[in-house]
């Protein structure tokens, strides 16, 4: 097969893009920044994330993906043009793709990914459950008649599925994630303390000193924000303790939706669960705590994998490689000019 093979992890947060032989290769933001007058675009990725909260109003910055959902069809594809422009280069033949998408899509959203990445100029593609993408990427065997309990937790949605002989039994998409927790953070700040702080600030506390068990030691941030009352600068500390209490009402409702998923499984399949526990994948799996809250909710092994923010990525890659197999479980590829499978 002809062309480069990319694995593409299209998330509301970020693209993560893996290629065979290389690895991952890009992780940029899924953003754009226009001038609001010209209709020029300023900047593409990351650089146009690092805008948020600090631009001026002739300065427009749109994220196209909201919950797993392209909600501006023809700025994804402007991001999608500009990142595989970086991956491939000056390659002559286009690329094949994977798509690592949320499984709670419906058929129009699963085809509109797929119109999108047509239009970006790809040759071949394909959507892949998320679930069964960071399974084959965090190393779990999906073939075998035996169940795998997968929670990947994006940006945007949480994917709860239990995989068997390569294929989703169970699934429920919930639409509470990474970016759900962020605005957690902002919101209790200016509950419990009236101060405020932007979305970028609440993601670093996030992931500096984030939370939803209590830690053996605490810790505590420096942070610059605004009084909510008297409008002017200010700079305060904030304690893992109250994130703690700001993050773990999510956590709990992200167990409530494992256990109603796990109230629908056979007991031939919970009794597989049972045995091989828990895999969580995506970028808000390392949250600190979070593996052992739900170990206790769920009285079940739960293990973070490896590198989770890449694990959808990874296993789109690695399916690209045996795309026959996909083909036999019912997945089909899109040409530019043809459906076929």
């Amino acid at each position: 097969m002809l062309g480069m093979k990319v694995g593409l992890d299209l998330g509301s947060s970020a693209i993560t893009a893996y290629v065979a032989g290389k690895g991952i290769v890009l992780c940029e933001a899924n953003a754009i920044s226009y001038d609001s007058y010209s209709g020029d675009v300023l900047a593409v990725g990351s650089e146009a994330m690092a805008m948020l909260s600090r631009t001026p109003e002739t300065v427009k910055l749109v994220r196209p993906m909201q919950g797993g959902v392209i909600s501006d069809f023809s700025v994804q594809c402007q991001i999608m043009t500009a990142l595989l422009d970086r991956i491939c280069q000056n390659a002559v033949f286009r690329p094949n793709l994977i798509i690592s998408v949320p499984s709670g899509l419906t058929k129009l959203e699963r085809r509109t990914i797929l119109d999108a990445a047509s239009v970006c100029g790809a040759a071949r593609v394909s959507v892949l459950d998320a679930p069964i993408a960071s399974a084959l990427g965090a190393g779990v065997s999906i073939e075998e008649p035996h169940g795998v309990l997968v929670v990947d937790i994006g940006a945007g949605t949480c994917d709860i599925a239990v995989i068997t002989m390569g294929t989703v039994a169970f699934c429920r998409s919930l639409p509470l994630a990474g970016d759900d927790f962020d605005h957690a953070i902002c919101q209790y700040l200016r509950q419990k303390r009236s101060v405020e702080i932007g979305l970028p600030t609440a993601k670093g506390l996030k992931h500096r000193i984030g939370c939803v068990s209590p830690r053996e030691e605490e810790f505590e941030v420096s942070v610059n924000g605004k009084d909510a009352v008297r409008q002017m600068p200010l700079q305060f500390y904030v304690t893992s303790s109250e994130l703690c209490e700001a993050l773990s009402p999510l956590a709990k409702s992200i167990a409530q939706a494992i256990i109603g998923v796990l109230e629908d499984v056979p007991p031939e399949l919970f009794a597989d669960i049972c045995e091989t526990g828990v895999v969580l994948c995506g970028g808000s799996a390392a949250l600190y705590g979070l593996d052992t809250f739900l170990q206790e909710k769920l009285r079940l092994p739960v293990r973070v994998a490896p590198d989770g923010e890449h694990c959808a990525a990874k296993g789109a890659g690695y399916a690209l490689q045996n795309m026959k197999q996909l083909e036999d479980h019912g997945f089909t590829f899109r040409l530019k000019e043809r459906n076929i499978g």
